[in-house]
């Protein structure tokens, strides 16, 4: 269809009337939560614009377009108003070219691929420009003068790029109809005073995370600035070091709905006049900076503050008792990384709107009261790694709201209390505590639960087989117990995905106890007791990315099935009685670092009803809404939660002979490979060699004989190599 449609235009027909066309690749091939799309470019080669002389609206986007497609036809465009080219790849000289399109309003070209400086020709003549999008290229340089022709502009997205510069003394100051401008994830200078941008009164919309915050010497803020955004954003801006507090430019601001000053430098006492002054404010984020003193509340409600995020400071003291009248419609509360301390409030479970409660990382101690889950709005709790005792209570277990739960880390004791199969559990964290008894059969009841973590408890007992009945289940970790028995036959097929048994008593073979789980992304049944040889079916695990068998009693030759294991990054066979050669195979796999390791993530996202998505943004109230004027029509900015982080995989792996831990975050860029403490015989197989990104390769406490491969010069990424305690003999390669 699109290859007559192209046609018809170079057959001199003409669309005279048609005012808007949109050509842009379409997504297809959903396959593993990922979705491609398809390139109409090289059809769309043979486009001619001319035979749409009244267009307004062209859309382009996510195809791969040729410089001459554009540059030869786009003058007979006079009438276009919009032109969406995001996703696309684009020629850099581009942006040189579209001068003659002096109707433009619109101009989508986020991730082009664009390169170097912006061009002082072309694009800048654009008078009526008033929405420009270059988010997500490579372009670089300070911002040319002549973007301050662009008076007309009200939306400016320039952000994910690699801008220098000051933005006092850029071109964005002459800009002062601007209602959107995101400069974020560049490398601008941003000072603190903001006095350059006094006159910018439409500019209710300001990001510049991940930039420079610097300091303006000897200014005295004589007035209040006509800039009085409504959402302000300076995160992770590396501030100098002598600015111990948010400049006095906050006070004067008055007009705030969503301020985030998280990850900086800042010190002094938490910055509570901001909700004085903001009598509208929803979103305070002031995460991963030095604030220190008690939690100051301000001195009246605030009525329509949604989220609070004060984590990973210094605040000491007890939790305000009229929190829950100051804020009274609160719906995310997060203290955690502090030191705060006490009893938690039972008067917390009376907050009605309350959805997330974040008391982690604290000294809190005493029980865990009942009343706190009792309300219908709390879907996630977390108490993680503080001073709570005693019991958990079948209260606790049972809110009929209560989805995300944690309560790891703390000296909870007893069994585990019975959950109503109607709990809405969907993630069940209680490990590093001190719980007893047998893991309970009720589980499979659960049909809501993903994520289940009992690790570093005494339980006791076999493993039921009712946990790998819960299809719903794809996160188990029972490491760290006394956990004992055999395995238990999995003859359903089950859906678990990330799997850890470690350091129990568990033994026997293996002959079927996974026989039936396809899904597995990471296999963890380290120092156990386990016997028999490895079986062959290991080789079914196609999605398998770190296999961890170390210290049991597995003999026999390592199965070549293993090599078919594709997504392999991470393996350890070590300290077993495996004998034979190291099979050759392996030199077949890539050992990639695996992103498929962490499981679960956060996103959250902005958009513009009636106009464009604009950007994903770090923030994650359940929604907040501010209307703005666009063309005379109310626009409504909203901002969306869309999930919480679940759990996090955590590892233990010995290389350069020290054993670590680590997270997902550094797991998927991992790979390697541990043999060691084995009795492997034979040659060291030279395929070994073709393993370009391996990190880590241990096949010491061997006796394997012959030279050192000299492929071993292709293992660029090396950063581990042992080969010690065998009978080796010639020099490591060059």
């Amino acid at each position: 269809m699109l290859n007559q449609f192209v046609a018809t235009t170079k057959a001199n027909i003409s669309f005279n009337k048609l005012k808007s066309l949109h050509l842009g690749g379409h997504y297809y091939d959903y396959e593993d939560d990922y979705y491609q799309y398809k390139d109409n470019g090289v059809q769309l080669q043979q486009l001619s614009l001319m035979a749409f002389p009244s267009l307004k609206t062209l859309s382009l986007s996510k195809n791969n377009i040729s410089k001459t497609m554009l540059n030869q036809n786009l003058h007979v465009l006079s009438n276009l108003e919009e032109l969406l080219l995001y996703n696309s790849h684009l020629d850099n000289n581009f942006l040189q070219s579209i001068g003659m399109l002096t109707s433009l309003k619109t101009i989508l070209l986020d991730e082009c691929g664009l390169t170097g400086t912006l061009p002082t020709q072309g694009w800048c003549d654009l008078k009526n420009l008033k929405n420009l999008r270059l988010h997500g290229n490579e372009l670089s340089g300070k911002l040319p003068s002549c973007l301050g022709n662009l008076t007309s502009l009200r939306f400016l997205d320039i952000s994910q790029n690699q801008f220098t510069g000051n933005i006092a003394s850029s071109p964005l100051t002459h800009l002062t109809l601007l209602q959107y401008l995101s400069i974020s994830n560049n490398h601008f200078q941003v000072p603190d005073s903001f006095k350059s941008f006094a006159n910018h009164s439409k500019l209710k919309f300001f990001w510049s995370d991940f930039n420079h915050l610097v300091s303006e010497h000897d200014l005295v803020q004589t007035r209040v600035s006509k800039f009085q955004p409504s959402v302000f954003s300076l995160s992770n801006c590396g501030a100098e070091e002598h600015l111990i507090k948010p400049h006095s430019f906050l006070y004067y601001q008055y007009d705030l709905e969503f301020v985030d000053l998280s990850f900086n430098k800042f010190g002094g006492a938490l910055p509570c006049w901001l909700f004085e002054n903001n009598t509208r404010l929803q979103g305070f984020l002031v995460k991963n900076n030095s604030f220190v003193g008690p939690f100051h509340l301000p001195s009246h409600p605030s009525l329509d503050v949604s989220r609070i995020d004060i984590s990973n400071n210094q605040i000491h003291g007890q939790i305000p008792s009229t929190i829950n009248l100051i804020f009274p419609f609160v719906e995310e509360l997060l203290l955690s990384g502090n030191a705060l301390e006490g009893e938690i409030p039972k008067w917390l479970g009376g907050m009605n709107s309350l959805q997330i409660l974040d008391l982690s990382n604290n000294q809190f101690f005493g029980s865990i009261p009942n009343q706190l889950t009792m309300g219908d709005s709390l879907y996630c709790l977390k108490l993680s790694n503080n001073n709570l005792s005693g019991k958990i209570t079948t209260t606790i277990f049972n809110s009929q709201s209560l989805q995300y739960l944690y309560l790891n880390g703390n000296n909870l004791k007893g069994e585990i209390s019975q959950i109503s199969s109607s709990s809405f559990l969907k993630v069940l964290d209680i490990s590093n505590n001190h719980l007893s008894g047998k893991l309970p059969r009720w589980i499979r009841n659960l049909t809501q639960l993903n994520s289940l973590v009992l690790s570093n408890n005494s339980f006791e007992g076999s493993i039921p087989n009712e946990f790998f009945y819960n299809d719903a289940l794809q996160f188990l970790n029972l490491s760290k117990n006394n956990l004992s028995g055999s395995l238990p036959s999995c003859s359903n097929p089950s859906y678990i995905t990330h799997l850890y048994l470690s350091k129990n008593r568990l033994n026997g073979l293996l002959t079927h106890s996974f026989y039936n789980i396809s899904s597995l992304v990471v296999l963890d049944l380290r120092e156990n007791n386990f016997i028999g040889g490895i079986p062959k079916w290991i080789g079914n695990f196609s999605k398998l990315s770190i296999l961890l068998l170390k210290g049991n009693h597995f003999f026999g030759e390592i199965p070549i099935e293993v090599c078919g294991i594709e997504q392999l990054s991470m393996i350890d066979l070590s300290h077993n009685q495996l004998f034979g050669s190291v099979p050759s195979c392996l030199g077949h796999l890539t050992f990639t670092p695996s992103t498929s390791v962490s499981l679960f993530s956060s996103t959250y996202t902005i958009t513009l009803e009636n106009f464009y998505e604009l950007q994903i943004i770090p923030f994650s109230t359940t929604k907040m809404e501010t209307v703005i004027k666009n063309e005379g029509e109310e626009v409504v900015m909203s901002f969306f939660r869309t999930q919480f982080s679940f759990v996090e995989d955590e590892l233990e792996f010995t290389t350069k002979r020290f054993t670590y831990t680590y997270g997902s975050h550094i797991l998927q860029y991992m790979s390697a490979i541990d043999l060691s403490c084995n009795k492997l015989i034979g040659l060291i197989p030279s395929e070994l060699g073709n393993m370009s990104e391996i990190q880590s390769l241990n096949l010491s406490h061997n006796n394997l004989t012959g030279p050192i491969p000299s492929t071993f010069s292709n293992l660029k990424q090396i950063e581990s190599l042992d080969l010690s305690f065998n009978n080796l003999n010639a020099e490591i390669p060059n």
